[in-house]
């Protein structure tokens, strides 16, 4: 490994580490939030079980004024949303942190995905081609919602969308339809990982 490689290499390595620590810690407060509703959900079906308390309660008159079992399930729902924005987020990021490195790497102010490849593999590197084609398509729908991008990302990976909701609609597919779990996350930082120097 030649000494420009060898410096792009650490410098690579230490920043994407730091953007996917980042998304780790978000990741882990989100989870600990969903294991604190579900320990509090377990303790209140021991209670009822017990005969100590109710799943919901009621006023004088006998009208529901706390539904438990609901508030959980908002509360649930409120941090899966919470989830799919900072998934997208960093999706964003990781695209737009890959695109930064090639672009400085190649001192070119735009570049198509046959070129990167193409300077990639001209390096000695070998880019998961279809994973960065897929994760360029995404982080642009996550930003432009219906288009070309959305289109070519259905085409090639129609896992990334909530299919039956679009059928549901018969709509076209879109950033309100896209599905960006922690393991497609992963799999887009690994791709990024595995594409650049020093994998």
């Amino acid at each position: 490994m030649n000494v420009k490689l060898g410096m792009w290499s650490f410098l690579f390595k230490y920043k994407l580490g730091e953007l996917r620590r980042a998304y780790q810690a978000a990741r882990e407060a989100s989870e600990s939030e969903l294991a604190a509703i579900e320990k509090k959900w377990q303790e209140l079906e021991a209670a009822v079980a017990a005969g100590t308390a109710t799943i919901t309660e009621e006023d004088e008159d006998g009208r529901v004024v706390v539904d438990w079992g609901e508030q959980a399930g908002e509360a649930v729902s409120e941090i899966e949303g919470i989830q799919r924005i900072y998934r997208e987020a960093f999706l964003i990021s990781l695209f737009h942190f890959w695109e930064r490195e090639l672009l400085t790497r190649t001192k070119k102010k735009k570049i198509s995905d046959y070129e990167a490849f193409a300077f990639l593999k001209k390096s000695g590197l070998t880019p998961m081609e279809a994973q960065l084609t897929a994760l360029r398509l995404a982080a642009n729908v996550a930003k432009h919602s219906e288009g070309d991008s959305a289109d070519k990302l259905f085409k090639s990976r129609p896992d990334l969308f909530d299919v039956e909701e679009m059928l549901k609609w018969n709509d076209k597919p879109g950033h309100e339809y896209l599905l960006i779990t922690e393991e497609v996350l992963e799999g887009f930082f690994e791709a990024v990982r595995m594409s650049g120097p020093g994998k």
